[in-house]
């Protein structure tokens, strides 16, 4: 099942979040991954999206400590793997 122009329309909206950092990494993923994505990754990312904030950072700078290995996925496609953007 293919989403339509308006239900995309939709993914994308809710990808803005009001911080520049989130907005980013969401809006890239979605941009260049979302409609390739098979159907799990694509529920999973939609998951992510229903998250706080806070959460979704925390995500971002712990993902190794994710329990939902397919959100664990998803934030590993975005970030390029599962050590994050941590100083070190």
């Amino acid at each position: 099942m293919t989403e339509s122009n308006l239900e995309l329309s939709k993914i994308k909206w809710r990808c803005r979040r009001g911080t520049k950092e989130l907005d980013f990494l969401l809006l890239a993923y979605f941009n260049q991954k979302y409609t390739t994505a098979d159907q799990e990754d694509k529920e999973a990312f939609l998951r992510l999206l229903e998250l706080q904030d806070p959460s979704i950072i925390d995500y971002f700078a712990k993902p190794k400590k994710i329990k939902d290995q397919k959100i664990q996925k998803v934030i590993s496609d975005i970030l390029g793997d599962v050590e994050s953007y941590q100083i070190k």
